[in-house]
């Protein structure tokens, strides 16, 4: 061993030695957008970014990664406003991957070192990789259920609703019906079930066509929406019958309500040259009775409305099941 073998290198020869052990390149601040390499660099610097043809390392790496240009961008912010020795920027955890496949986790950090600024781009190893590894996993795991979600959230929405109307279908309505009988106080019966059918539908296709028929259906269903309340529940019984389920609404109520929508209908313009119309029939629920029940009355008023001479409203009682006077 030879004396020059015993003297340890200059302070700045090995604190680079360190720096490269620690897979940290520092790249020194000359100017806006300008850097220097600085001392050695490590593997994954000269495996990411290339060397210039007379072997000096690369002073612009974020040429060769957007993550790393894009910090650059918040780098430079950070050192145009002139900082106080110590100060420091960090980046996130993104990942490289170099010719041979490899992925190598990164992340840079703007600081000012007594009178330098410096940039320092790390390789992230062992724990802090495998931490990548799992949050790029969860990730795409998220993304995943995200897509999951979506796709049951579009099937259950078409489940439960008409695709002309927009209204709730038929198997919504029975699930709604029995959710709303299930949610009442016997002794203060406020459910209301309206029946309402279109008056001589047939003769509108047969006449117009089912493209006109399928047109009046929607609008229909857009006058529903439009004119009952939030809590109110529309839905497109079958064919060219709707139903509606009106929570808190007492027999007087329901009859105005009915009488509102067949007001509405009437005087709507839907764009053929006849008028059309709408007959609807109405009751409330009575506590304990089976939702058939309930139902068949209603059913039952809207015969009695078209019996009457159609574009009629006419209700039925609860307890004696016996037509009570209309509109």
């Amino acid at each position: 061993m030879t004396s020059s073998d015993k003297i340890p290198p200059p302070p700045a020869a090995l604190g680079f030695h360190i720096l490269m052990a620690m897979e940290v390149a520092v790249l020194r601040r000359l100017g806006p957008r300008v850097y220097r390499f600085c001392g050695l660099a490590p593997c994954f610097y000269t495996q990411l970014f290339p060397q210039g043809d007379d072997g000096s390392h690369c002073d612009a790496p974020w040429q060769y990664s957007p993550m790393l240009e894009f910090f650059l961008e918040e780098a430079e912010d950070f050192f145009e406003k002139d900082p106080a020795v110590g100060a420091s920027l960090c980046s996130g955890i993104w990942v490289e991957e170099t010719g041979g496949g490899e992925e190598v986790p990164l992340t840079a950090t703007a600081r000012v070192i007594e009178e330098a600024k410096v940039l320092l781009v790390q390789a992230v190893r062992d724990e802090y990789a495998e931490r990548v590894r799992i949050l790029r996993k969860a990730r795409v795991e998220l993304l995943e259920r995200r897509k999951i979600t979506s796709a049951l959230n579009a099937f259950k929405k078409r489940a439960l609703y008409d695709s002309l109307t927009k209204l709730y279908n038929r198997g919504a309505f029975l699930d709604i019906l029995q959710n709303q009988i299930a949610n009442l106080r016997t002794y203060a019966p406020n459910l209301a079930l309206l029946m309402l059918d279109i008056d001589d539908f047939k003769a509108i296709n047969d006449d117009f066509g089912h493209l006109t028929g399928d047109s009046i259906l929607t609008q229909i269903g857009e006058i529903l929406r439009r004119s009952l309340r939030k809590n109110d529940a529309p839905v497109r019984y079958g064919g060219e019958e709707f139903a509606i389920i009106a929570p808190n609404t007492s027999l007087s109520q329901s009859m105005q309500v009915a009488e509102k929508i067949r007001r509405l209908v009437a005087e709507h313009d839907f764009g053929i040259e006849r008028r059309v119309t709408a007959s609807i029939g109405c009751t409330i629920y009575r506590p304990g009775e089976d939702s058939r029940e309930f139902i068949s009355r209603a059913d039952l008023a809207l015969y009695d409305a078209k019996h009457a001479g159609k574009n009629t409203v006419r209700q039925r009682d609860p307890w004696t099941h016996s037509l009570l006077p209309g509109a």
